[in-house]
This record gives C-alpha cells, structure tokens and sequence, in this order.
C-alpha cells in the first residue's frame, strides 16, 4: 500500500498539534478554575454561598479531565498504562507482525536478511506512576524475520494478516 500524500501527512500533523494545544489550553484553564474555585471555597467555608465556588472546583477538574483525554501525547501514555500498582521503574516488551504492506524492509537481527515481513519487537524502560508512563528513560526495537521469528523466538508467524496484534509484557525493576 503507498504512503500517504504530503497534503495528508501535513493535515495529520496540522491536526495533532492542534489537539495538543486545545488540551494545554485545557488543562491551563482547569487548573485556573480548580485554583480560583478552592480559594472561593475557602473564604465561604461554613456559609451558604459555598455551593458556587465548589461548582467552579467540579468544572475545573472536568476541564483538566478533557484537556487529558485530548491531547494526542496524554492518550498515547494512557494507551500504554500499566496496572494501578505499578510505581517506579518498568521495562515493558512489544511485539507486533510487520506486514508487506509497510513497503520499508527491514534487516533481521539473527541472520541480517532483509524482508518486508516478520516480527518487531520494541523494548521500553519507562517510569510510571500508578500505572501510567510518565517519562521513558529508552525505547528500541529489533526486527526478525519470519524464520527466524519461528526458529529463535518459538512464535508463530502464521498471523501475519494481523498487523495490529501487539503482544506486551510488563517487568518490574
């Protein structure tokens, strides 16, 4: 399959950049209101008008909320999220089909072939925090052709149809 055109790549670009400053923007104003909010809330304590700045308080952790869920780099790391016990540093291992249909061949790093399709497997160490990535220390990733994918690393390659199976495991350090 070809890559995609310049003028789409460019509005894909265009439009993720666009998201992450509308969720910046976001969270900027939620926690404007969430500060703003708490400090009404204090001043009114034990009065009846108490009820205004604590519906400022829920509206600005709705906007933090949001800001969160839109932009682009916030969801990839919630996408990656690992179990709520999970704190300190992780090493975490992906691996997913290459597929002909990714038109770059790619070296294997058993026998130094090169093949459009096989196995890429991407190793991470990460630090997270209840489970979720807050910043990768080191990222790579080795490819393997189909055979060598068999013979070495005892997975079946049959599956090649599904480009999009991942296959994750997670280690504690």
């Amino acid at each position: 399959m070809p890559s995609k055109p310049s003028s789409i790549e460019l509005a894909d670009t265009a439009a993720e950049l666009m998201q992450g400053i509308a969720g910046w923007l976001l969270i900027g104003l939620g926690l404007g209101a969430l500060l703003t909010g708490t400090g009404g809330a204090v001043q009114q304590a034990g009065t009846t008008d108490v009820i205004a700045p604590l519906v400022v308080v829920v509206f600005g952790l709705l906007f933090i909320v949001s800001g969160v869920v839109v932009n682009p780099r916030f969801r990839r790391r919630l996408d990656r999220r690992h179990g709520l016990s999970q704190f300190g540093r992780i090493r975490t291992v992906e691996n997913r089909t290459h597929s002909t249909t990714e038109e770059q061949p790619e070296p294997c790093v058993v026998c130094n072939c090169r093949s459009t399709e096989g196995l890429v497997r991407r190793y991470r160490q990460e630090y997270v925090i209840a489970g979720i990535p807050l910043w990768t220390a080191s990222e790579n990733h080795n490819f393997y052709c189909p055979d060598c994918a068999r013979g070495e690393l005892s997975i079946d390659a049959s599956t090649e149809e599904s480009t999009t199976a991942t296959q994750t495991v997670t280690e504690p350090e």
